[in-house]
């Protein structure tokens, strides 16, 4: 082997011995907790990115599948969580499960170690598991009526928007037509509502 050829085999080497040490950490993280830890999701990122995984010649996916036992999406969803919203969602959801979009309505309530609501902090800690429960419905159901709210005054400006509108000849037929796909598209979403709320019922 020339001394070229071993300048260019040896970091090969270390990348391969990097790749096998957050293998062995995100295996280590799944044992312990069977949920995505912040540091498990940073193990993840940190294969991803390097793209150190491709020395086993696989692609992203397969690597997932085959050496980490979890499929693409559930591994980019969770680089994804951990890059947008940092360790406070994955340290937040191994006490409450939630979805990213419930994360979203309760995030500006988490400070450091603590989930404020009505003045009072609670420490992210497993002996809180129920109090940090509550809260997160609470600000959930909180965030959700805000929503709703904004909504019905976008809704409000829409229809306000287009009765103008309608006060021009020239853009009748266009608007008519516009209202028409709108009003297709109400009708299935308020069916759909409709039918899962009876089932829910």
């Amino acid at each position: 082997m020339t001394t070229i050829d071993k300048k260019i085999e040896a970091p090969v080497q270390e990348s391969a011995v990097n790749l096998g040490k957050w293998i062995g950490r995100h295996q280590a993280f799944n044992l312990l907790s069977k949920r995505c830890s912040a540091a498990d999701a940073e193990c993840l990122k940190a294969m991803r990115d390097s793209g150190e995984y491709k020395l086993s010649g696989k692609t992203w996916g397969e690597f997932c599948e085959t050496e980490l036992g979890v499929s693409k999406a559930w591994a980019d969803r969770q680089v994804q969580y951990i890059e947008k919203y940092g360790p406070d969602y994955h340290r937040t959801t191994a006490l409450v499960p939630m979805s990213g979009e419930t994360y979203e309505l309760i995030a500006d309530s988490i400070s450091g170690d603590c989930l404020e609501i009505e003045g009072e902090r609670i420490p992210l800690a497993p002996e809180n598991r129920k109090r940090i429960a509550a809260a997160v419905k609470k600000l959930r159901d909180a965030g959700e009526a805000r929503s709703l709210g904004s909504l019905r005054k976008r809704t409000d400006a829409l229809l306000r928007e287009a009765r103008e509108a309608a006060q021009a000849a020239d853009k009748r037929l266009e608007l008519l037509a516009l209202l028409m796909e709108v009003r297709d598209g109400l009708e299935e979403l308020t069916e759909n509502l409709r039918r899962n709320t009876l089932v829910l019922g």
